[in-house]
Formats: C-alpha cells, structure tokens, sequence
C-alpha cells in the first residue's frame, strides 16, 4: 500500500473530525426543531443513539470515497467483539474507582431526594442510556478507531496515540474552571484514552472499547447519582467525595479524581503486560 503524503493525513485527520460534529449536527435537529427547552428524555435518547449509525455511514463513506485507505474493516469489525468479558471489565472499572474513595474514607452519603416523581426519574435514565451510548461509542469509533489507525497508517504507535487522545483530551476541557483543573482534566484524560486505546490494541475490537466507555459514563454520569464536592439539587442520591481538590477531581468531579487515574492507570499497564504476553512484542 502507497504511504499517504502528510498533507493529507493531517487533511483527513481534520475531515474525520469535523464528521465528529456533523453527525452529533444532524442526530440533534429534532431537538433543535422541539427547543432543549422543551426535549423528553425519550426524544434526547433517540437522538444520541441515531448519532451512532449516522455517524457510522458518515465516517464509512469519507474512508471509502475519499481517504480510500482500508480502514474500515479493522476499525468497525465485530469479529473479535467479546460481550461478556468487556461488560464485565466496564462494570468493574467504576465500582473500583468508588471502593477507593470508599476505603480511603473519602465517600459519604450528603442526602437522598425522595421527592423526585417517577417521571422525572425515568426522563434521566432515557437521557442517561441515549447520552451515554452515543459518547461511548462513537468517540471510541472516532478517536481511537478511524483517527488513530490514519495516523498509524504514517507514523509509529506512540505519536498516534499521543495525538488522538490529546485531541479527545482538549474536546473535554471547557468545564475547566482553574489551571489546576486543567492539569488535572490533561493527566485523567490522556490516561483514559490511552487505556481505552490499549483495549482497542489488544482485544482487536473497537465495540469492547465502546462497551467499557459506555458502562463508565451511564454508571458515574448517570444524572441521578452524583458524585461531587458540591451539592447538587434534583439528583436523586447525592454522593460526597471529599474536599481535597487533588483527590476529588475538582470541578470535574470523579472523572479526573486521584482515584479514577490510579484505575486508568493500572488497566492500561495490565492490558500493556497482556498484550505484550500475547504477542511476544511490544507495539510499535
């Protein structure tokens, strides 16, 4: 296969980006005709999760048509998918996270709304399902999926993981509220995608990629429970995670948390040790 001039690497590395918005663009025009204002939890779930599809077709098509490397195959191949397993990993990774806090004395119940109507509760959960789906899978699709493997296609493992999860690193950075924040948002955020990336690599499935992302924002994310160091109305279990800036996560909350980052930390080197056992080699 002919090696892409950079130009052009760097032309599409910015056309599958701008895919990115236009899919999340066009899945949100029922909600742009209706008013947010005025949005179910049943009509923003649907619209999350038409955003896969779409941006699936959209991201197929630019490859096909324009990048015309074969990517498509490796990055949206369902041969190696394994459930079970990754469900598993997903449901894992979160409860880890709180036990830390749990066992380091830095998680207590601040209160518990029981005036919340049942409406309201399943409205959330729509929202949270739809929200979580899409965000999970497709920037697992995007980022660790098409972006990386273009990359990859012109320059070695270590660049191409770099700048595609510092790239969805950066996407994530507007509730940044100090520069404390920001460093905080750097560290978690890289360490994320590079474990996210590192289940990509090496159970050769960017689906179980999307599984373990998806778990993780419906279980911490979910908008009924919230973990935060300040208190939050209409959240039906309100979740103190302690007042050390550095260990909380700040303004971010348990995402960027000391505890999350020993948890993205630990897995990528397990699934580095694994991937290295499986294949005698180190990526390159």
């Amino acid at each position: 296969m002919k090696e892409m001039k950079t130009w052009k690497v760097w032309g599409n590395f910015f056309g599958y980006f701008i895919i990115f918005i236009l899919g999340a663009s066009i899945a949100a025009i029922p909600r742009f005709i209706i008013g947010f204002a005025n949005e179910t939890g049943l009509l923003v779930s649907i619209s999350e999760i038409i955003r896969i599809p779409i941006t699936v077709l959209l991201l197929y098509w630019y490859t096909k048509y324009v990048v015309k490397l074969p990517l498509n195959i490796p990055t949206l191949s369902a041969k190696n998918l394994n459930m079970g397993l990754w469900i598993l990993v997903g449901l894992s990774l979160p409860i880890m996270t709180v036990a830390i806090f749990y066992i380091t004395g830095n998680l207590s119940i601040r209160s518990i709304n029981t005036e919340l109507s049942q409406s309201y509760i399943i409205d959330v959960i729509l929202k949270a399902l739809g929200v979580s789906l899409a965000s999970g899978f497709v920037e697992e699709i995007i980022f660790r999926g098409y972006l990386y493997n273009l990359l990859k296609s012109k320059y070695n493992f270590w660049i191409s993981a770099f700048v595609t999860s510092l790239l969805f690193t950066l996407i994530h950075i507007g509730g940044a509220g100090s520069l404390l924040n920001v460093v905080q948002l750097l560290v978690a955020g890289l360490l994320f995608s590079f474990m996210s990336l590192m289940i990509y690599v090496y159970s050769k499935s960017i689906w179980n990629a999307g599984i373990v992302h998806f778990l993780w924002n419906l279980l911490l994310l979910n908008g009924l429970i919230a973990f935060s160091i300040k208190g939050k109305s209409e959240v039906l279990v309100q979740l103190n995670i302690g007042d050390n800036i550095l260990f909380n996560g700040g303004d971010f909350g348990i995402e960027t948390s000391t505890p999350a980052i020993i948890v993205y930390a630990v897995t990528s080197l397990i699934l580095w040790q694994l991937y290295k056992k499986k294949h005698l080699v180190s990526i390159k």
